[in-house]
C-alpha cells in the first residue's frame, strides 16, 4: 500500500469506529472511534483488545468490551500495521439469531471494504478522472448495501414486533422543510425538479424523528425514480381535522405497465413506510393516476407535545446509519455515481 496517506480524515466515511495501529500505537482513527471509544486521532497507545496482535497475525475477528459497550471487531493487516473496524453488538439479541448474525457479518465485511476504500482513495484519485468514477461507483454500492441491510433489519423487527417508537416532541413542518432542502439539491443531480409545498409554518406533534424521516425518504426516493430525468416530484404538508396530511407526488406514469414495476419492484420500502405510519397511529394510501403519476398520502394524528420540541435531528450513538447521511442512504438507488465521489462526500 505504498503511497497511501493515513491522514486523520482517511477513515471519516467508514461506518462505526475504525482505526489504524502500528507497533502498539494509533496511527489514525475516525471521528466515531474518537467519540465512542475515547481514542485520540493524533496518536497514543492502541486499545487493550489489540495487545499482542501484530500485522503478521493475519485477519482476526473477535469480541471485546470498550467504553462500557460490547463490540465485534475485525482486524486486517496492512503493509506495516493493522486496520481495526468495530461494530456494536445488539445487547438484546434476536429471536432469529441466524438471520441477525448473517446481517451482522454482512455489515462487518461492508465496513472493512469501506475502510480499505477510504485508505486507498487518495492514491487512486491521483491516477486520473476515471479512478474518481470508480471510487464514486464503489461508494454508491456501499450506500446501497447499507440501505438494503437497514431495510432488512427494519422489516424483520416489524415482523417480530420488536420495532418500537422513540417518540418525542417534534416540529413536523420543520422536519419536512429541513429534509426537503437536502433532497432538492440531490434531486437536481438525478435530473428531477423537487419542491416542498410549505403550507405550514410550524406543526408541533409527537413522533419518532428518525422513523418519520425514513418513511418520507422511502416515498421520496420512489417518487424521484418514477419521475425520471426531466420529471417533477414533491412533498406537501397540510393539517386538517386534527391530522397531519403528508403527500408525496411525482409526474411519472403511475403504476401501470413496466414503469411501475421497475419503481416499486418487490422491495420492502413501501410496506416499511406503511408500518411506520401505522406505528404512529396513521395510515398510508396510494392514489394511482395512470399517465399522470402517483400520489402517496400519509395521514398522521397530531398529538401536541407536553414539552416544546428541540428543533434539530437527534443523534443516536452508533445508530444504524453508521454515521452515513440518512438522505444519501435512502436516495442511493436514485442518485448518479457523481454524488458519491470522495470530493462530493466531503
Amino acid at each position: 500500500m505504498d503511497g497511501v496517506s493515513f491522514s486523520p480524515f482517511s477513515l471519516e466515511h467508514v461506518p462505526f469506529p475504525a482505526l489504524v495501529v502500528r507497533d502498539g500505537n494509533i496511527v489514525t482513527c475516525n471521528g466515531a472511534a474518537a467519540e465512542l471509544l475515547g481514542l485520540n486521532p493524533a496518536g497514543g497507545p492502541a486499545p487493550d483488545f489489540l495487545a499482542g496482535i501484530s500485522a503478521s497475525s493475519g485477519p482476526v475477528t473477535g469480541t471485546c468490551t470498550a467504553a462500557g459497550q460490547s463490540w465485534r471487531f475485525s482486524l486486517s493487516p496492512l503493509e506495516d500495521g493493522l486496520l481495526a473496524v468495530l461494530l456494536p453488538q445488539d445487547p438484546e439479541g434476536s429471536p432469529f439469531p441466524g438471520t441477525a448474525a448473517l446481517l451482522e457479518q454482512m455489515r462487518q465485511h461492508m465496513n472493512n471494504l469501506t475502510a480499505v476504500t477510504q485508505l486507498i482513495a487518495p492514491a487512486l484519485q491521483d491516477l486520473g478522472p476515471k479512478y474518481q468514477q470508480y471510487l464514486g461507483i464503489m461508494n454508491q454500492s456501499f450506500y446501497r448495501m447499507l440501505r438494503l441491510m437497514n431495510n432488512a433489519e427494519t422489516a424483520g423487527a416489524l415482523a417480530e414486533g420488536r420495532l418500537t417508537l422513540s417518540a418525542g416532541p417534534l416540529d413536523l413542518a420543520g422536519l419536512c422543510r429541513e429534509l426537503c432542502a437536502k433532497v432538492s439539491g440531490l434531486a437536481e443531480a438525478a435530473g428531477v425538479s423537487f419542491r416542498f409545498d410549505d403550507q405550514q409554518g410550524s406543526l408541533l406533534t409527537t413522533g419518532d424523528n428518525e422513523l418519520i424521516q425514513q418513511m418520507l425518504l422511502c416515498l421520496i426516493s420512489n417518487a424521484l425514480k418514477a419521475a425520471g430525468n426531466g420529471g417533477r416530484a414533491g412533498l406537501r404538508l397540510t393539517e386538517t381535522g386534527g391530522r397531519a396530511i403528508l403527500t408525496v407526488w411525482d409526474s411519472g406514469s403511475g403504476l401501470d405497465g413496466e414503469t411501475g414495476a421497475k419503481v416499486w419492484g418487490a422491495g420492502s420500502g413501501l410496506p416499511i413506510a406503511r408500518q411506520i405510519a401505522a406505528l404512529h397511529g396513521g395510515v398510508l394510501m396510494l392514489e394511482n393516476r395512470p399517465g399522470e403519476g402517483l400520489r402517496v398520502t400519509v395521514s398522521l394524528p397530531v398529538r401536541r407535545p407536553e414539552q416544546p420540541p428541540v428543533l434539530r435531528t437527534p443523534q443516536r450513538a452508533a445508530d444504524r446509519t453508521g454515521g452515513f447521511p440518512q438522505v444519501l442512504i435512502e436516495l442511493s438507488s436514485v442518485l448518479p455515481w457523481q454524488s458519491f465521489t470522495p470530493d462530493t462526500l466531503e
